[in-house]
């Protein structure tokens, strides 16, 4: 069995929940790992500079520190690019620090084998393009993804999702576990790869989600809105179903034409935004003239 501890978007130097004074620091994070003593750490994007955060300390700093805490403690650490990483123009060091320790990996567009679990990372705005140049399967994408690109993530063969970014979720989406993490330690996930499947213990504030291979999902200290917000989704159509529409709605437009399809998905309260990003936009000769 295989333990991994996940964040995303880290939230250095806000105030810690019930700590009054209290701020998000190395020590926020480094607890959790003692905690919960796993053998991997990812994060999942937006580690070195996030909305999160936008603290004006030296937040690539912090991470790094962070980083290599873990790792003198034998712990390997996954990381994936997310869209503010480099704002700073720093985030090469991240990348440095990787190439020096092999405990470190920076897997932001590629595939990386680590404590025999195969990671493939696709930072933001890579999602199509690494969906369809995937070559076999993994065993856990990492992302940084917006919500409308998502859809892509579930067309790579992989058996486990973790995004960050935005919009806290964990759920079964066509066959895949999947977690979307959001300003971190206040939001993360503990995964265990077990011989059955993924056990997943999924934390968002004071609500703790359970996920366990065909036993579907056990909350605690959930209020009933927001437990529904965090394994359907906020959206007008559940968000599994949301997926599994638009994916199904690929081989659809071939029978009954791109704008019938569309009509369909907009009719389910599926967004626009989301339809046009997987099927594409409405080419020239499909809008109507005059």
């Amino acid at each position: 069995m295989a333990r991994i501890l996940a964040f995303s978007d880290l939230a250095w130097g806000t105030r810690k929940r019930g700590t009054p004074g209290g701020k998000i620091d190395q020590n926020s994070f480094l607890r959790l790992a003692d905690e919960t003593d796993p053998a991997i750490v990812v994060f999942a994007g937006d580690g070195t500079y996030d909305r999160c955060s936008r603290s004006g300390l030296d937040e690539t700093e912090l991470f790094l520190g962070l980083l290599l805490e873990i790792a003198a403690a034998g712990k390997h650490c996954v990381v994936v690019e997310g869209n503010n990483d480099d704002t700073m123009g720093t985030y090469g060091r991240v990348r440095e620090a990787a190439e020096a320790s092999s405990f470190l990996h920076e897997i932001s567009g590629k595939a990386e084998t680590v404590c025999g679990i195969r990671f493939l990372g696709v930072p933001t705005g890579k999602e199509k393009r690494m969906a369809g140049s995937a070559e076999g399967p993994v065993d856990i994408v990492v992302a940084h993804a917006p919500l409308a690109n998502r859809v892509w993530l579930f067309d790579i063969p992989a058996a486990c999702i973790i995004t960050g970014h935005y919009g806290m979720l964990a759920s079964v989406v066509t066959g895949k576990a999947y977690v979307a993490i959001d300003c971190s330690p206040a939001s993360y996930a503990v995964i265990d790869r077990e011989e059955e499947g993924w056990r997943i213990e999924y934390v968002a504030g004071a609500c703790r989600i359970g996920l366990s291979p065909g036993e579907g999902a056990a909350a605690d200290g959930c209020d009933p809105a927001v437990l529904r917000d965090l394994t359907e989704g906020r959206g007008k159509v559940p968000y599994p179903e949301e997926v599994e529409a638009l994916r199904r709605a690929r081989s659809e437009v071939a029978i009954y034409g791109r704008e019938e399809v569309c009509r369909r998905l907009l009719a389910m309260g599926i967004k626009k935004t989301h339809i046009e990003r997987y099927l594409g936009g409405r080419r020239k000769r499909d809008r109507p003239r005059g």
